[in-house]
């Protein structure tokens, strides 16, 4: 009799050992919020309030968007994976062997697993959405446009044979770094435009170091840019994630008592 009873033990174990980690309801909270935030987050690049639109150097308010941004990704965020968490948390199979805390550790787990999951599928979107050349960076003008505006002049420009103007990009572009701009460059860009805009030299000189100060601004902006929406990007994942364990709490805890929802839908 004592075997008979080990054995119904080991299988009752084992059967709650299956149903331990319910995937089938991860799944489900993490596809479901991965559908509500992409939409919200589509909805938002149309009305402007995406993180990645932002140009530097634009003459719209780039701290203000980008608080608006913000608090909108926060709510998208929290919200989509609050709402993964308890669909997790509701499905998720009961098990009987647990105390009221173990359940609501184990519900608050699947949440969790939703976020992690949900996480994992919007990086592999980022990936290939970038890839594939669909996404857009938050990026500066490009120097061609200011080495073109740093040669103009009255006269016509002269056909570039000899690649001068890719020359003087990749100068300039190396003058952006932490070095500055060296004097031999410096020398070869002044001679450069006054060769090409019949400028004199003390405003061939002012060209060069006008052109150089506007393009090592814009990288600064954009490089701050790029820093304060990591910034806000992980904060907002890491307060999604806190959502996403409560929400499963609370769907688990739903799920227990048999909270009946039907009132909220009016054909019912």
């Amino acid at each position: 009799m004592s075997d008979v009873h080990s054995d119904l033990h080991k299988t009752q174990m084992v059967t709650s050992a299956e149903h331990y980690v319910d995937w089938g309801a991860i799944i489900a909270g993490a596809l479901v919020a991965f559908a509500v935030s992409s939409i919200f987050i589509a909805f938002g690049s149309a009305i402007g309030l995406s993180i990645t639109s932002f140009q530097a150097g634009s003459s719209a308010s780039v701290i203000g968007l980008m608080i608006a941004a913000a608090l909108w990704l926060l709510w998208i965020q929290v919200s989509s994976f609050m709402i993964g968490g308890y669909i997790a948390g509701r499905m998720r199979k009961r098990v009987g062997d647990g105390t009221k805390h173990e359940v609501e550790m184990r519900d608050g787990t699947h949440g969790l697993v939703v976020w992690a999951l949900s996480v994992m599928l919007g990086i592999i979107v980022a990936g290939a959405l970038s890839v594939s050349g669909l996404s857009k960076a938050a990026t500066s003008p490009a120097p061609e446009y200011y080495v073109d505006k740093m040669l103009r002049g009255d006269v016509a420009p002269s056909i570039d044979a000899n690649g001068t103007s890719g020359q003087i990009a990749r100068i300039v572009a190396k003058s952006l770094g932490s070095s500055g701009i060296d004097a031999a460059d410096n020398a070869y860009l002044v001679r450069q435009v006054m060769a090409q805009s019949a400028v004199p030299q003390p405003e061939a000189q002012i060209r060069v170091e006008q052109t150089i100060a506007t393009l090592k601004a814009q990288a600064d902006a954009t490089r701050r840019f790029g820093i304060l929406a990591a910034f806000l990007t992980a904060a907002s994942l890491l307060v999604g994630a806190i959502g996403a364990w409560w929400a499963a709490t609370i769907g688990g805890k739903h799920r227990n008592e048999g909270i009946d929802h039907s009132k909220l839908t009016g054909w019912r």
